[in-house]
């Protein structure tokens, strides 16, 4: 079972994959893009109703043009979900928010705003 403190801790993408929820799906780049995971694991792993979720659950970023990326933003849930399972699902979007804030600091630190997907741990530039 995922605990709080295990989703406190991640910071990476690979710590993304380590929690077991289910394949991580990762389009980030300098036009916006997201990272989490597909509903029906998150549904399966936090034992909530798939329809309840958003159909990619993790966080996203807007692009507003011009070569503006907006803000990064975590996902939300039905009100149906509350309490206890309210509080992981919270934790499981502001740890995805970290791992798209950190793979994206990274990009501009590095200087290769040209973005990454990465399906079955494999790692691409676009």
């Amino acid at each position: 079972m995922i605990n709080l403190r295990d989703l406190k801790k991640v910071k990476t993408y690979d710590d993304l994959e380590n929690l077991g929820i289910g394949k991580v799906y990762c389009d980030i780049s300098y036009r916006g893009g997201g990272i989490g995971f597909y509903a029906e694991d998150v549904a399966r792993a936090f034992d909530v109703c798939e329809s309840d979720l958003p159909s990619k659950f993790g966080t996203g970023c807007n692009y507003l043009g011009g070569g503006l990326r907006g803000s990064i933003f975590g996902s939300d849930f039905s009100k149906e979900i509350t309490d206890r399972k309210a509080q992981l699902l919270n934790a499981l979007s502001d740890a995805c928010v970290r791992v798209y804030e950190n793979i994206d600091n990274e990009e501009i630190e590095n200087n290769t705003m040209e973005g990454i997907a990465r399906v079955d741990n494999v790692k691409s530039a676009y």
